[in-house]
């Protein structure tokens, strides 16, 4: 048996040389590919037709003999090395089924049978190979998995913080109960978490506990900026009263005019509205000037706006009554730039009825800053007014008047800053008055939770 190999760049090349070399009948043992194309095994029908001699068993203390080289080609010379060294253990095994003999005339149709195969597997070694799905890129992947671990440690971080200033809190309170006393008095009364905080750090060791809130109102009292005997009451000038919807601006601006019309005549007074978005807006404004024998101006534009204060170049005091915009709409950037920066001074209305965080929201909308002007309303309505006096130290805003009723002028009053900290520090009760755990827990609260932020000047 006279086995031979072909190599050729496809199935049919080596086929058709194996063919060429082995004739029509040629018999396909294998074929596989190897690089450079297919490999294919052949030998002649003739040759596989041959009989095939029985191989003797070697007796057991008989030595191997060596087949002659000289005798057989290498392919043969190989697989009779072969049989010799498998016998022994063929002897132990059941010897398998003979198979059943060919044909003469089966060597072709097997031969057509090993092509089709050939040519089945020349199209199997050469299909592409599916897609692999798209990975994202090493570093995305690296990138995304440390931001999320890096936001994992951070939130760890914070939680454990909160427990254990919680932890201080408590161990604080049992050590320091003035302290404690200062910071229910305080954040009862509205002010921030965090301005409380601040604010009792301060408490010197050496105040006694008795003694302890009156230190509290002195230190209020003293970081609370009040215009004194020179304020508007007095020196007058161009003001622009701003603010959110129903924090009594048109009520205000009356109660000031009527009060510095008594003490330099109607004549000193000039009276401008802008508030032309609503329907009727400006008539509170005129039925005040009519009580008050003082003529109201509407000013439409930037441009009118700029010929009345010409107009009352002469007059002493010029009040400008504005529209109520709240403090996210956008407007009120369109509002403030509509008043000349240089002629007129912002007074900006803080209702001491509402939070401490909406008024630190209406400081920030119109840009409230250290020295700008404000008055305080509403302090009747107010059960706890510490959120206006908590936005009045944190902007460093200088208090201009506050208004505690809706009678003009008898409910306007100069500003004092020791009756503002009483007010502030009135003994909370109620419902909202926070106990001891209450107060531990605001005090550990995470800074996005809070009513207000760092940051104040005390």
């Amino acid at each position: 048996m006279n086995v031979k190999r072909f190599v050729g760049k496809n199935a049919r090349e080596a086929l058709a040389q194996a063919r060429a070399a082995c004739g029509d009948n040629a018999v396909v043992l294998s074929n596989r590919p190897v690089p450079g194309g297919v490999e294919i095994l052949a030998m002649a029908g003739e040759d596989a037709d041959a009989p095939e001699l029985p191989l003797p068993l070697p007796a057991a203390a008989k030595p191997k003999e060596a087949p002659l080289m000289s005798t057989l080609s290498f392919q043969d010379y190989v697989r009779e090395r072969q049989r010799q060294e498998a016998a022994p253990v063929a002897a132990q095994v059941p010897a398998p089924m003979p198979t059943p003999r060919r044909t003469p005339t089966e060597p072709g149709r097997f031969a057509r049978q090993q092509l089709a195969e050939a040519a089945l597997a020349e199209a199997a070694t050469f299909t592409e190979p599916p897609r692999a799905e798209a990975l994202p890129a090493p570093q995305a992947v690296n990138a995304a998995a440390s931001e999320a671990l890096m936001t994992e440690l951070r939130s760890m971080h914070s939680a454990i913080t909160r427990q254990l200033s919680g932890l201080a809190w408590f161990d604080n309170a049992r050590r320091s109960p003035a302290q404690t006393r200062l910071l229910r008095l305080l954040v009862g009364n509205g002010f921030s978490p965090a301005m409380a905080r601040e604010l009792v750090a301060r408490l010197p060791d050496d105040v006694p506990e008795t003694q302890s809130e009156k230190w509290m109102l002195d230190m209020l009292s003293h970081n609370l900026r009040c215009a004194g005997d020179d304020g508007l009451h007095q020196r007058g000038g161009v003001y622009a009263l701003v603010g959110p919807t129903g924090v009594g601006k048109t009520t205000t601006t009356a109660k000031i005019a009527a009060q510095f019309a008594q003490q330099h005549g109607p004549a000193s007074v000039g009276l401008i509205t802008v508030d032309t978005y609503r329907m009727a807006g400006s008539d509170q404004l005129r039925a005040f000037g009519s009580l008050l024998n003082i003529p109201v101006h509407t000013a439409r534009d930037a441009a009118s706006l700029h010929e009345l204060l010409q107009l009352f170049a002469g007059r002493k005091l010029v009040l400008i009554d504005t529209v109520g915009l709240g403090q996210r709409d956008r407007r009120v950037q369109e509002l403030l730039a509509g008043l000349p920066a240089k002629e007129v001074t912002r007074l900006l209305v803080l209702n001491a009825a509402v939070s401490g965080e909406t008024l630190d929201q209406v400081a920030q909308a119109y840009t409230a800053g250290p020295g700008t002007r404000c008055v305080i309303t509403k302090l009747d309505e107010a059960v706890r007014c510490g959120g206006a006096v908590d936005v009045a130290l944190r902007h460093r805003l200088v208090v201009e008047g506050i208004a505690n009723g809706q009678r003009v002028p008898e409910d306007w009053h100069r500003p004092h800053s020791q009756l503002l900290a009483q007010k502030a520090l009135m003994k909370p009760a109620g419902r909202f008055a926070p106990d001891d755990t209450d107060l531990g827990l605001l005090l550990t609260l995470p800074p996005g939770t809070r009513s207000s932020q760092e940051g104040h000047h005390a």
